[in-house]
């Protein structure tokens, strides 16, 4: 039996098929909200239930909007990497000299309303190691970004860009290890307080002094 006149050529794609929908002012609060969310929890143990009632939506929209749970860790983990790379950005329009970019870059790095970023950030590059998920490539990438803008800002110094990012790198996460990270600057947090703060900014100063005297 031929199919109807009015019948498509074609089947209808099944749910998980069907492209995401276009961007929506609801979808971009939704993510600023999970971003919000995820800084104070283990990204790696997301799930849609607490989440969509702490943010004040369901599963099912969570769903609808995103397609799937991965794909909205993976734009939360987007939005990560472009708060610190606007982070560097910024650094590179106000900061002048290769010296003065750099220290200002860390001051805002390390401010307390960056704590959240950077704990997603260094969790996301960890799981990448594993290759799976949306985890994929979050490392590679976030080189790719952040290489060329300090290539610029180190151009006629003779320092390896390279060297410099995983310096940086390395110290934030240092940064990071010790206490629980509050806001109240206790238990050494990023927020500039203890001896352990305190040795951390040190270390990065005393780099800048034998590279960019």
């Amino acid at each position: 039996m031929s199919a109807p006149a009015n019948a498509s050529s074609h089947p209808s794609p099944r749910p998980s098929q069907r492209p995401s929908p276009r961007p929506s002012p609801r979808r971009e609060e939704i993510l600023a909200a999970t971003v919000r969310y995820v800084a104070d929890h283990n990204v790696s143990d997301l799930s849609l239930r607490p989440l969509a009632a702490e943010i004040g939506s369901s599963p099912r929209v969570l769903l609808y909007l995103f397609g799937s749970k991965e794909q909205l860790i993976r734009e939360v983990l987007a939005v990560g990497r472009a708060e610190q790379l606007a982070l560097l950005e910024r650094s590179e329009v106000e900061g002048g000299s290769a010296r003065a970019t750099l220290e200002l870059l860390w001051e805002w790095l390390t401010k307390p309303e960056h704590r959240g970023a950077l704990r997603l950030f260094f969790e996301g590059y960890v799981r990448a190691f594993g290759h799976d998920g949306p985890w994929r490539g979050f490392g590679t990438t976030s080189l790719d970004e952040w290489l060329p803008p300090l290539g610029r800002v180190l151009a006629g110094t003779g320092t390896d860009p390279t060297v410099v990012l995983a310096v940086l790198r390395g110290l934030l996460l240092d940064l990071l290890a010790d206490g629980d990270g509050d806001d109240s600057g206790h238990g050494g947090g990023s927020d500039g307080d203890g001896a352990h703060a305190e040795r951390v900014h040190a270390a990065w100063r005393a780099y800048l002094d034998a590279t960019l005297p």
